[in-house]
């Protein structure tokens, strides 16, 4: 296939492909995290690797009682939202891990779990997070994933089950993106093991078929004839609202 002329349309878009692919330093997944914040937007594709963001569990502030249902609610609700501010979308587990280790508690009882989940689904139905099944975070996070490098987790919390369905489409999105066509299959694997998972088993083929199916529908991948290829909106980018 010949290059496009320059000055054409195939030209122009190839451009427009390369410039969304390598971002200024201000198109981060924080940038636009920020940037939708204030502004309408959908699903934003992202094209940096940010590091997995750990919460340094000595900076919450809850220790030092020795009892759980102890500590005042204002302290655990302040401690959930700087959780989600740091590692949201945050799957249930890893919330429930961080706040344990920052309490200095072992196990999370029945009781524990009780008022983590009554916390949690107050923050939520004050607006203060968006809860979405066993994930909490902040709106413009789950418009905006960040695909994150899960390898230095601890086996007990690297599991794919804790990555949001929006984090494993953008993984498949930009693995298709950067590769310009894959079958479906190499595209699964190698969406993974960009991310710190090892290989496709069985489980993670159906893990992943959600979002496959959502990046499809919504016109981010298409299938081409030697397997899955970018669609239009990898490359579309919010315009501010009027």
């Amino acid at each position: 296939m010949s290059d496009p002329r320059p000055g054409s349309l195939d030209a122009l878009v190839q451009i427009h492909q390369t410039l969304i692919r390598n971002p200024g330093p201000r198109e981060t997944c924080a940038g636009w995290r920020a940037y939708c914040h204030e502004q309408t937007c959908g699903f934003v594709v992202t094209f940096d690797d940010p590091a997995y963001p750990e919460t340094d569990s000595r900076s919450l502030g809850l220790d030092g009682h020795d009892h759980f249902h102890d500590i005042p609610e204002s302290d655990l609700d302040e401690a959930i939202m700087r959780v989600v501010d740091t590692e949201g979308p945050v799957h249930l587990r890893l919330l429930t891990q961080r706040l344990l280790d920052a309490a200095g508690f072992s196990r999370a009882g029945s009781r524990i779990q009780a008022r983590i989940h009554e916390r949690r689904a107050t923050l939520g139905a004050t607006g203060q997070i968006r809860l979405d099944g066993n994930f909490s975070g902040r709106p413009e996070q789950f418009r905006v994933p960040c695909l994150r490098d899960w390898s230095g987790l601890p086996d007990n919390l690297r599991q794919l089950d804790h990555v949001h369905d929006t984090e494993l489409m953008l993984s498949l999105v930009r693995t298709v993106v950067e590769a310009g066509s894959l079958a479906v299959d190499t595209a699964l694997n190698d969406a993974l093991y960009r991310m710190g998972f090892i290989r496709l088993t069985e489980n993670a083929r159906e893990r992943l078929q959600t979002p496959l199916d959502r990046a499809l529908q919504e016109g981010f991948l298409v299938r081409g004839k030697e397997g899955l290829e970018p669609g239009r909106k990898a490359f579309e980018r919010p315009r501010p609202s009027t």
